[in-house]
């Protein structure tokens, strides 16, 4: 009897382990079905290049969107040519700017050589004049000029001249020589 009861519990429990099964089996089919049926769908609405997972205003707002976004791609690409070319044109202009500097300064060298070279011939006049001459024609010539003229002779030939000179021009010229400020007269 033992035996019986044991191969009915057994034949039981097997078919209890088949039902579960078979509804295991069938629910996966189910599941699988589903899945795959719901994959090949938005496949193939992929593949038609319409995938209708979102309402059609958010489809349409994002088209809209899509749309503002490559106008304004378009529009900095064009910035960004026009850039370019305003800095070719920069570069131009400023090679040409560099060569125009250089040729300034050659030739603002030329003029202070020629310069200079008329600056020596003046005071080689300057030294060969006699003293009470050379006194006269600094005095009337701008302070600036008579200074330079006066700080390339010799010490002696300076000292001779500012002598031929009434004593007031001659403490402004030395003062001038000098380099320092003239002082404020205080009351």
């Amino acid at each position: 009897m033992k035996r019986k009861i044991f191969n009915l519990k057994l034949f039981r429990l097997k078919n209890l382990f088949f039902i579960l099964l078979t509804i295991f089996i069938i629910k996966l089919i189910f599941i699988l079905g589903w899945l795959f049926s719901k994959d090949n769908l938005i496949k193939a609405q992929e593949s038609q290049g319409v995938l209708k997972v979102c309402p059609p205003e958010i489809t349409q707002g994002l088209a809209l969107e899509k749309e503002r976004w490559a106008q304004k791609w378009l529009e900095l690409e064009s910035r960004e040519r026009n850039l370019k070319l305003l800095e070719a044109r920069l570069q131009e202009q400023l090679t040409v700017l560099k060569e125009l500097e250089a040729t300034l300064d050659e030739k603002l060298k030329k003029i202070e050589a020629i310069q200079d070279e008329r600056m020596k011939l003046l005071v080689k006049a300057y030294s060969e004049m006699k003293p009470s001459k050379a006194a006269q024609s600094l005095m009337n010539m701008d302070r600036e000029m008579a200074v330079k003229i006066l700080s390339q002779l010799k010490s002696d030939q300076v000292a001779s001249i500012l002598s031929a000179m009434p004593p007031e021009k001659a403490a402004d010229l030395s003062q001038a020589l000098s380099g320092f400020p003239p002082k404020e007269i205080k009351d």
